[in-house]
């Protein structure tokens, strides 16, 4: 599932283009443009590299994406960034599978390991950053065995850090 609203992004920007199509309360010319893969900023620089800003002269660009708890009509500005970077991280654990109830202390437990990783990242916001700053770190992802008594050589954790 993706929650990013890409439908209520599309109904934004076609209703601010009806607005100022029907008031034309503003000088100059109005471009209404959507960027692709906004998620990882790679659109954007793509449709700058693509020459969009100069073939229209687009002198300034304002953003709007929406935000789950603000009621229906209203939204939240500020001056400088507002909304954290996205980025994604994998961290592969590899230790010594084993056998969970007749051997567990001749494995090294990747699924131990994985978890007190999970734990260690949960402080680095906590306790690393200003708390006035805003950061996120989520691990949404924890690949392990498949079965119920052996200990997994390898473990896989997934997530998405936030800045």
């Amino acid at each position: 599932m993706h929650a990013c609203g890409h439908d209520g992004h599309t109904a934004m920007l076609l209703g601010a283009a009806k607005y100022l199509t029907e008031t034309r309360n503003f000088d100059g010319t109005a471009v209404v443009i959507f960027q692709p893969a906004e998620e990882g900023g790679a659109g954007g620089k793509a449709m700058v590299d693509d020459g969009l800003m100069t073939r229209w002269g687009i002198q300034e660009v304002y953003g709007l994406h929406n935000m789950p708890g603000l009621p229906e009509g209203y939204f939240a500005t500020t001056p400088g960034p507002m909304l954290a970077s996205s980025d994604t991280l994998k961290i592969v654990v590899r230790g010594k599978g084993g056998h969970a109830g007749a051997a567990p202390h001749e494995a090294i437990d990747s699924v131990l390991i994985g978890a007190q990783i999970i734990n260690a990242l949960q402080s680095i916001v906590s306790r690393n950053l200003d708390p006035l700053k805003s950061a996120v770190i989520s691990i949404t992802m924890f690949e392990a065995g498949s079965a119920f008594n052996v200990i997994p050589e390898t473990v896989t954790l997934g997530g998405t850090v936030r800045t």
